[in-house]
């Protein structure tokens, strides 16, 4: 009769999580942080140019749908996504993915809302100058939003 022989291979990174020293989690926590504050100043620059080129397509749109234009401005819109939270603007960033997701539905229905589009805008811009971790106060500027955008809602054909 033969006998089963189980072999169990060593990993190089279950041996190096078992030996003594290195980075606390602690120490990992505070230099990411520090990485990222870093990154804060950089990004809020990127943030107010990606909300001065959506503001400047904005300024473009007429009475009329325009599919070309929307297309445009939702490459844009789309940029915005993630920076704010980078920078601390989380209610900045919901109010981003709320703009997306409003020109996004009016390029798949043909609909036209510019005064819509023109409240997401001016609450871009209103959030973004809010000071960063006041997001309670910023929470009906959002309800707002997203009442804007139901309007536009996409029914199911299910």
């Amino acid at each position: 009769m033969s006998s089963v022989r189980i072999h169990r291979p060593k990993y190089a990174l279950a041996t190096m999580l078992r030996k003594p020293g290195g980075t606390t989690v602690a120490q990992a926590v505070e230099q990411a942080e520090t990485n990222l504050e870093g990154l804060q100043e950089a990004g809020l620059l990127q943030l107010d140019s990606g909300l001065a080129a959506v503001e400047a397509v904005f300024v473009r749109y007429g009475e009329a749908f325009d599919r070309a234009l929307i297309t445009e401005h939702y490459a844009l819109a789309v940029k915005l996504i993630g920076l704010p939270s980078l920078c601390g603007f989380d209610a900045l960033e919901n109010a981003a993915h709320s703009l997306c997701d409003l020109l996004d539905r009016l390029g798949a229905t043909g609909r036209w809302d510019r005064d819509g589009v023109q409240v997401h805008i001016r609450a871009l811009r209103l959030l973004r100058n809010l000071p960063a971790g006041t997001d309670d106060v910023a929470e009906p500027v959002l309800d707002g939003l997203r009442r804007v955008r139901e309007r536009h809602a996409i029914q199911s054909s299910n």
